[in-house]
């Protein structure tokens, strides 16, 4: 039996070889039936493949987390197939890295809608049925860069800080119903989207940023992805309301 078995999770951002494509193979190999979303359609029905593959049980719908009305839709499709909605996983994600003088208005307006509305939104909708859980848990994918900054990175070390309150208080809120809420957040993991960020040199880039890496390595999706299965379960039913980082020691320093 695995640790998940029986439970029903929605996440998103699933569209590519990513942290929430990741996520969903953990948590779909710890035995959870993954809802998994995102706005291209042939990435999310690849992830659902790829997981259905394994021998796992998901499920793709078509999602933009800033809207509402997807949020409604997605959760009421994870009830009719599933039955039940037990863990959340706000992964979906944009990120802006460029001089606070270049920086716009809309730059920021864009950051917040994906990066801290989107996660509201899931949480507002998701809440009642993860009460009728009885055990569950939320995961807000934060990032490094909401806790210690980065240069070229105001707009979006300050989104995903806000991330931080949404958390806590969530945590608060949560725990009388069993509720558990937890940020994630994780350093230079290597992605496909890492050349969308840093350009099309990025692989040329990666030896110098492992060297300043404390453990000397890049992390890969994966990292991540079992991390956050393992906060899913109920051995680590003690941990809410925290920042967890998987980011090979760059958040101590």
């Amino acid at each position: 039996m695995g640790a998940l078995d029986g439970k029903v999770a929605i996440i998103t951002g699933c569209t590519a070889d990513s942290i929430g494509r990741a996520c969903a193979m953990s948590m779909a190999m710890m035995g959870a039936k993954v809802v998994v979303t995102g706005r291209k359609e042939n990435g999310g029905k690849e992830t659902e493949q790829i997981i259905k593959d394994a021998g796992g049980k998901a499920l793709f719908v078509r999602q933009d987390v800033t809207l509402e009305d997807d949020w409604q839709r997605v959760i009421q499709s994870t009830l009719d197939t599933y039955g039940r909605l037990d863990f959340l996983v706000n992964n979906a994600g944009e990120a802006i890295v460029k001089p606070i003088a270049d920086l716009t208005r809309g730059d920021l307006i864009f950051l917040r809608q994906v990066d801290l509305d989107g996660p509201f939104l899931g949480m507002k909708h998701a809440w009642p049925h993860l009460i009728e859980s009885g055990s569950a848990v939320i995961i807000n994918m934060s990032s490094i860069v909401g806790q210690k900054g980065m240069p070229n990175g105001t707009a979006y070390g300050a989104i995903k800080g806000g991330q931080l309150g949404l958390t806590r208080t969530g945590a608060l809120e949560g725990a009388p119903h069993n509720i558990r809420v937890v940020s994630v957040h994780p350093g230079m993991i290597w992605t496909a989207g890492v050349p969308d960020v840093l350009g099309p040199k990025a692989e040329e880039m990666r030896p110098a940023i492992s060297a300043k890496l404390p453990w000397g390595e890049t992390g890969e999706s994966h990292h991540v992805g079992d991390a956050v299965a393992y906060l899913c379960t109920d051995a680590a039913k003690y941990i809410t309301g925290c920042e967890f980082n998987i980011d090979g020691g760059a958040g101590a320093g």
